[in-house]
């Protein structure tokens, strides 16, 4: 059991490092971009820009799951290395058919899966909310400097006239 134990917390070791190395890269990318994000008035850029994080986040669970996989595999706790993705990927999404499980000297390992499937799935969710927020608070800072210039372009002619 402390081998099986000692196993799983490399592997979240190994997998909380690559989930916030590509998060921490993410937003590096994002940031040295941020001002053509920020000029970018077109719904299509900022959609796409989702699309993109969406589908780089969703790589780097899958990334994950092939961590544990490969492990699995190397052990020998399943026949091929598809039964061992199929297993990761049920149990680091929590579904966990229970169609295929480990041997019983290492079914702990499956339940640590989960819980950093979970863990690093909040993670990606807070960094999607922020990202979000952020294009939002970018979105009605548009909004609301069109109102200002409505609001000045109005008025400016009567203060002329004084």
């Amino acid at each position: 059991m402390l081998t099986e134990i000692a196993f799983a917390f490399v592997l979240v070791a190994v997998c909380v490092v690559l989930h916030s190395s590509g998060l921490v890269l993410l937003f590096d990318v994002l940031s040295a971009r941020r001002e053509v994000i920020e000029r970018s008035t077109s719904m299509v850029t900022h959609t796409l820009l989702l699309i993109s994080a969406f589908s780089l986040i969703t790589l780097l669970h899958l990334s994950e799951t092939c961590v544990w996989a490969v492990f699995y595999y190397w052990r020998q706790l399943f026949p091929d290395f598809e039964t061992a993705l199929y297993f990761s990927l049920g149990s680091y999404t929590t579904i966990g058919y229970g169609d295929v499980v480990l041997p019983q000297s290492w079914r702990l390992l499956g339940g640590i899966e989960g819980i950093l499937g979970v863990l690093l799935a909040g993670l990606s969710t807070a960094f999607v909310f922020a990202l979000v927020n952020a294009v939002f608070q970018i979105r009605l800072g548009r909004q609301g400097s069109r109102e200002k210039k409505t609001a000045a372009d109005v008025y400016s002619p009567v203060r002329k006239v004084r």
